[in-house]
Formats: C-alpha cells, structure tokens, sequence
C-alpha cells in the first residue's frame, strides 16, 4: 500500500534558513515530505498549483510578497491548507495579524528545533481530513531519500547500509544533472520529463540500473543511478539520446555524468568537487552539452604571461600587448585548466590594467574609463567562451581608438613621460631630458605644459612620491634617508617637504598609517 505523506512547502528568503528546516528531520521517516522551497511569496504561490502541499511553512519579512500577502491569498484560494508562520521575536505584531487569516500555529526562529517544528507539524497534520489515518506517534524508519539529501549536501548522518541494498542493488553509483537553467522552483515539470523519459529508455533495454532523484537545487535536476559498474558506457549513451531529445523539448542546457564511484560517502564530493566544476567548464566548451567526467583534465594550454603583457603597456607598445590578450582567450575554447569565474576575474583585471596604463601615460581614455564597468558587466554576463570573445574585442577596439587619437598628432610627450617613469630615480633634470630628445630646455618646459596637465617638476615629484609610497609601505626595513635617496632625491629634507605637500602628511606618519 502506497504511504501517503504530509506534504511540505518551505518558505523563506534566506537559504540558509530553508536548508537548515529541510535536513533538520528525516521527513519520511515521520510521515512528512518536503515539496519544494521558496525565497518569496510570489514563488510559493507558483507552486502550490504544481505541489498541492497540505501545509506551508513560512517567513514573514520576504521581498517581492511577504508573508501576510501569501497568506491571504493561500486562505482565499486554498483555504484547505494549512499555515505555520515562522517569525522572530521583533515581528510578533506581524505574526498576530496573520491569525485573523487562519494561520493555524507559529514558531520563533531562535527556538526552532527538531522535537518542536514535529510537534507543531503533527499537531497540524492531525486537523487535515485527508491525513486522518495516519498514525502520527508511531516511530518510522529513516527513508533513503533522507539519507540521500544528507549525503549530497554534505550533512553527516548514520545508516544502516544494508539495508540501503534493497534500494541500491548493484555496486557501483552514477551521479547526473541536468541543468534546466530555472529556479528550483520551475523544474517540477522537467524532473517528470527527465525521470519517465529515462525510465521508459531502460524498461526499453532491459539495463539491470535503478535510480533515484535527489532534491532539486540551483536549477539543477539531479538523478542518483545504481548499476554495474561494466554498465556505465551504456548510461552514457542513454544520456545522449535523452539529452537530444531534451535539447528539441526545449528541458535543459545540459547533461552532466560522473564517474562510477562505489561508496555513497563520495556523494557530495562528486557533486560538489566533480561535476559542478565540468558544469563550470562548460563555458569553455560551448560545443559540448553533454559533459562526461571520464576522469580527464581536457586540453590544456599554456598560461598567460602576465610579466611580458605588463612590460609592453609599460613600454607604450599597446599592438603587442593587446594581440596577446586578444590571442589568449582566443586560446581557450575547449579547455578545461582554468575555471569559468577565475577566467572572468582575470580578464576583467586586464581591461581595468589597460585602462589604467592608458590615463596614466595621459591618452585621452576618459570615456573608456567611464564605460568600464559596462564591459566587466558584460564579460560576467557572457554564456560561453565565443560571447567573450565579442566583448573583449569591442573593448580593445576602443582603446586601439584611444591611443590612435594621440598618436595623430604629437607622439612625443608620451616617450617623454615613459623616459621619466623609467628614469626617476636618477638626478633628473629638464636640461638633462631636453638633451635626450633634442629639445632647447626652454621649449621643453612649454611643450611639456601645453601637452601635459602638470608640469616637468610637478609630474616628476608626483612619480617619485608614487614610488616612494609603495617603498614605505612595502620595505620597512629601508629608512626614510634611503627611500629619498632610491627615488631620486639627494636631500632627505626636500624630499620630506615634498612628500607632506602632495600626501599632505610625513612619510613616518604615512608608513604608520
């Protein structure tokens, strides 16, 4: 005889809080079952329709529709279900109102514990007439979906494993995902695809393999296959015709396979440590949506010389140092040495680097730097490796334009400025970098202004003090005496001036602080 269960709905906005409530109790095990989670009352809404649950448990306080708003609606619409209000001690005002609608109990979050959420739980149940036969006070089992949500989530828990083989008959295990690219709460509909698809595949095959679902989560549908481990080449061949097949029905992005493991203790390695990161890859591998952890790392390729791509925008030589940007990323389709989110972050601290360099030697990159963080947002934006490819191009073109618009008239003042960052510590003089370019010194004080936005001394005393700022925080053995003298300047006492006129405080004070 089928168990009929209670069915749950737990509603809040903090996951942290939902997580914690749905791996608080073996649901099963006590008669309940948890039917989906939600962050909001709009999405809890949306599935009561799919789930039917027979009691909500929820949060007051939520974006988008709060609790109160949900309430009224669920009594207006479902007044068959009931509603247990979770709520902290500031909203007990809140939670007095939600009485008035029918909300059948409350718990304070700061007192919720397991022996008290079932008890509230069950006394609950007890009023449902469809739930009038269960017998709420008799002692269950622990369920396997139980222990298969504490595993995968890496909870701890005890087992009997023996008793799991009545569940899992062969030896070796195959985690799935499926990623639909919706919310959790939007893939009721293609966990039922999934399952009766494959279900359907292996009654038509006659495979020995059983499986389970797990619990959605991150708009992932995941499938726990138990089979011979000489098995596996044909589940994987069933995951690409359910993957084709998926991919007309329009169901999900892609399929995700594991390795054969042979202990469940591995659960939520394989989940979290395996196939999250081939899941991540697949952005390099816009090709590929159907992804087989065969245990291999993928092409690799070499890394990218960050020193070499420093010293070309030092140098001005902006060709060199953008082809090679340009020519890295171009390199990584298909690879798998490098996750999605750190390949983001490194491409988007070039661009800021470029930028940087750019107002630095005084190209006119005003508008490139105001744009900027439109560009970061598109490279964290891009779907996969070819989308990224588009952005960066679009950005290098930009600053291609901005150094091509100086470059048209007067090149000089940027060799001036780069002979003056490389020379610095030197006993600088105009009449000395006049001699270097072939200018009368006179000439080169007024070009030097007309071109620049301060003049030869200020610029030069704004390099040193650059300089020596990043000495004096970074070399604390080295004196204040020395630094003056590493950046240029024979006077300690000068330097000292210097040094409080532009950072507006001493050099010790500024180390100190």
């Amino acid at each position: 005889m089928d168990t009929t269960f209670c069915k749950i709905l737990v509603v809040d906005d903090e996951m942290l809080v939902r997580q914690g409530i749905i791996h608080l109790l073996d649901w099963e095990g006590e008669g309940f079952q948890i039917a989906g989670e939600a962050s909001n009352g709009r999405e809890a809404f949306e599935l009561i329709e799919l789930q039917r649950p027979h009691i909500i448990l929820t949060d007051i306080v939520m974006p988008v529709m709060d609790g109160e708003e949900l309430i009224r609606l669920v009594k207006g619409m479902y007044p068959e279900i009931e509603v247990i209000v979770l709520s902290s001690f500031s909203e007990f005002e809140y939670v007095r109102s939600t009485f008035q609608s029918g909300v059948a109990d409350y718990i304070l979050k700061p007192r919720l514990e397991a022996a008290s959420l079932l008890a509230v739980l069950k006394k609950t149940a007890q009023r449902i007439p469809l739930l009038q036969h269960v017998d709420w006070r008799s002692d269950k089992r622990q369920s396997a979906d139980y222990i298969l949500d504490k595993l995968v989530s890496g909870f701890p828990v005890e087992y009997d494993e023996e008793a799991l083989r009545v569940t899992f008959p062969f030896p070796g295990f195959v985690l799935l995902i499926a990623d639909t690219g919706d919310e959790p709460a939007a893939n009721s509909r293609k966990e039922e695809w999934l399952e009766n698809s494959i279900r359907s595949l292996l009654h038509s095959s006659g495979s020995r393999v059983t499986f389970r679902r797990l619990s959605p989560l991150e708009g992932h549908v995941r499938l726990l296959f138990n089979l011979e481990e000489a098995g596996y080449e044909a589940l994987v061949r069933l995951a690409d015709q359910v993957f084709t097949a998926g991919i007309r029905a329009n169901m999900f992005l892609n399929l995700a396979v594991s390795r054969v493991f042979t202990e469940l203790s591995e659960l939520h390695t394989i989940y979290t440590d395996d196939l999250m990161k081939l899941l991540d890859r697949r952005f390099f591998l816009p090709d590929h949506c159907l992804l087989v952890d065969n245990g291999e790392e993928g092409r690799q390729g070499p890394a990218f010389d960050q020193d070499a791509f420093g010293v070309e925008l030092n140098r001005q030589e902006f060709d060199l140092a953008f082809g090679r940007l340009s020519a890295y990323v171009a390199s990584m389709s298909g690879r798998r040495d490098t996750g999605m989110f750190e390949f983001k972050s490194f491409l988007c601290h070039s661009m800021f680097q470029i930028i940087g360099m750019l107002l630095h030697f005084h190209y006119e990159a005003r508008a490139l730097d105001e744009s900027k963080y439109e560009f970061f947002r598109s490279i964290h934006e891009a779907r996969h490796i070819g989308e990224t490819e588009i952005r960066l191009e679009q950005f290098l073109q930009a600053a291609t334009e901005c150094v091509t618009k100086n470059r048209g008239g007067v090149p000089a003042i940027q060799k001036i400025l780069l002979y003056i960052d490389e020379h610095y510590s030197r006993q600088l003089t105009l009449t000395e970098v006049a001699r270097q370019f072939h200018f009368n010194p006179s000439y080169l004080s007024n070009y030097f202004a007309l071109h620049n936005k301060e003049g030869f001394n200020e610029y030069l005393n704004r390099v040193r003090i650059e300089k020596a700022c990043l000495l004096l925080k970074e070399n604390a053995g080295l004196s204040i005496s020395e630094i003056s003298s590493l950046v240029g300047y024979s006077d300690h006492s000068y330097f000292t001036r210097v040094f409080r006129k532009l950072m507006g405080i001493s050099p010790s004070q500024y180390r100190k602080g």
